[in-house]
């Protein structure tokens, strides 16, 4: 079985299945009637508890995500006004023309919309885009300095930004947020203290009641020890390699 120091080898992810897989075994043959009952229901609290945790923790992965697709709209926003500015120095007058009236409306939101803060950019970026979409003298423009794919863009990136933005808030205000780190101590205990029962059980065992629990729990941890193994081989490999 797993002792507490090979459980601190296992990655978040990996020990939480462990769990979860031992908790599929003591179920399915009968905790109730094999009086595991409490060692049970204290694991599915906790494997509950650890689901939670990295829920929680992906939202770092939520924050890398929200920053590229923040870059997105950035260099659209900055990609469509560099293309009005470039277009008022237009040798066609109406080229030229309509080229300033666009970069007036974008100045109009502020001239560096890209370095606002997340709400105030998402804000004025809907605003504007509302405005090539619904004002006939902007739609002109657009169409005449051929630039509509780059609004076309900056709407896109827009619209998945805030997206995300909105599921971030939704994971943000879950309460009782606990880090994995805090309940693995917890979550030792808990799978130890029903190994032990079970491996009590098993030495007093005459009817063999306990066989196939302790045999399918035996082939679960090699798996896990075989995973810790090729971890430890890998690591030793790649030193070797730095080495030589």
């Amino acid at each position: 079985m797993f002792t507490p120091t090979n459980l601190t080898m296992l990655r978040k992810e990996e020990m939480t299945e462990l769990l979860r897989s031992t908790l599929d075994i003591c179920l399915q043959n009968d905790a109730n009637a094999l009086n595991l009952n409490t060692q049970v229901n204290a694991l599915r609290s906790i494997v509950d508890q650890l689901d939670d945790t990295l829920v929680y923790e992906r939202e770092n992965e939520f924050t890398k995500e929200l920053e590229a697709l923040d870059s997105d709209r950035d260099e659209a926003i900055t990609g469509l006004r560099f293309g009005f500015v470039m277009n008022t120095y237009h040798q066609h007058p109406k080229i030229k023309e309509a080229a300033q009236i666009l970069l007036d409306r974008v100045d109009s939101y502020g001239s560096s919309i890209a370095r606002m803060n997340y709400e105030s950019e998402s804000a004025a970026i809907i605003n504007l885009i509302n405005d090539f979409e619904t004002e006939e003298n902007l739609k002109a423009a657009l169409q005449r300095v051929g630039l509509q794919n780059w609004v076309d863009r900056l709407k896109i990136a827009n619209q998945k930004f805030r997206t995300l933005y909105t599921e971030r808030i939704t994971e943000e205000s879950k309460k009782n947020k606990t880090s994995f780190s805090a309940i693995r101590p917890e979550a030792m205990t808990v799978y130890t203290n029903l190994i032990n029962r079970i491996n009590a059980y098993v030495v007093l065992d005459e009817e063999k009641k306990y066989e196939s629990i302790h045999n399918e729990l035996i082939t679960l941890t090699d798996r896990y020890h075989q995973i810790i193994s090729n971890r430890k081989r890998n690591t030793s490999e790649e030193t070797d390699q730095v080495v030589n």
